[in-house]
Order: C-alpha cells, then sequence, then structure tokens
C-alpha cells in the first residue's frame, strides 16, 4: 500500500511540474517565427504610393504586426491617436506576399476591405521590403524596418 502512495505522489508531482512548462504548441511557434522572417513588429521607413514619394506629417508613425498566420497594420498621430488600420490573413509563397484586409477603419479602408493584394517581398537585414500593386492599381513601395524591443 505504501509503495502505491508514493506512486500517487510521484505521479501528481510530475504532472504538476509538467504543467509548468511552456504550452505543446511553443515549440511550434518558435519554429514558424524562425522560418518565417516577416513575423514581429515594423516601423514604415520610406515609402512610395503611384510612383510619389509620401512623407507622414511630424510624430505620425505606422507599424505593421505580422503573425505567422495574419497581419494588421495601425497608422497613428503624435499623442498615440490611430485614425487608420486594417488586418486580416495573408499568404507567402516564395517572394511572393499577399494580404486580404478583413477589418479595419480609417478613410481609404473600404476600397481595400475584402481584397487580395499582391505583393513581392524580401528581407534584408532589419529592413522588409513591400513592392507591388493595391487591387484597384495603386503601386507602391514600401520598406519596413523592425522594431527593436526596448
Amino acid at each position: 500500500m505504501r509503495q502505491f502512495q508514493l506512486l500517487a505522489v510521484a505521479l501528481v508531482v510530475a504532472a504538476v511540474l509538467a504543467s509548468a512548462h511552456a504550452p505543446a504548441d511553443e515549440p511550434a511557434k518558435k519554429e514558424a517565427k524562425a522560418e518565417n522572417k516577416l513575423v514581429g513588429t515594423w516601423k514604415l521607413v520610406p515609402a512610395k504610393y503611384g510612383g510619389n514619394e509620401f512623407k507622414f506629417p511630424e510624430g505620425h508613425t505606422m507599424l505593421k504586426h505580422i503573425t505567422p498566420s495574419h497581419f494588421m497594420w495601425v497608422t497613428y498621430d503624435g499623442e498615440g491617436k490611430a485614425y487608420r488600420s486594417a488586418g486580416g490573413p495573408y499568404t507567402l509563397k516564395g517572394d511572393k506576399y499577399e494580404e486580404t484586409p478583413e477589418y479595419g477603419f480609417g478613410d481609404d479602408f473600404e476600397g481595400i476591405k475584402g481584397k487580395t493584394h499582391s505583393f513581392k517581398w524580401k528581407v534584408d537585414g532589419k529592413k522588409f521590403h513591400q513592392n507591388g500593386e493595391l487591387a484597384g492599381g495603386t503601386t507602391i513601395e514600401e520598406v519596413w524596418e523592425l522594431v527593436e524591443k526596448k
């Protein structure tokens, strides 16, 4: 009987210790991030839309957050107030990156909602280059810089 009690205690301790470790899908998440160089938070630096250079007003920022399956970008002013945003799923096939915004807000959101936008992409060091065409035909050339943890 004593051996049974010791075995039961050992099993309970083993179960508690096992549950204290990272979830089983944690290695899969790390693996997906290692394979997908786009996963992270990016800040838009230079951009061209329709061949014209674009610059935000002083103090305004645009960030893009990319997970293994979805993207989201947001534009906000110097006080942190967001005034444009969009997000949804994306796909990667070789150097082809396609976004399909499903949710968002802002003056231009209705023009991009539910449409697939195709781009060529590459990561060069801490820069993510995204070039292509929006579904409506506007060409874009964007360079995003990886946001480092502070």
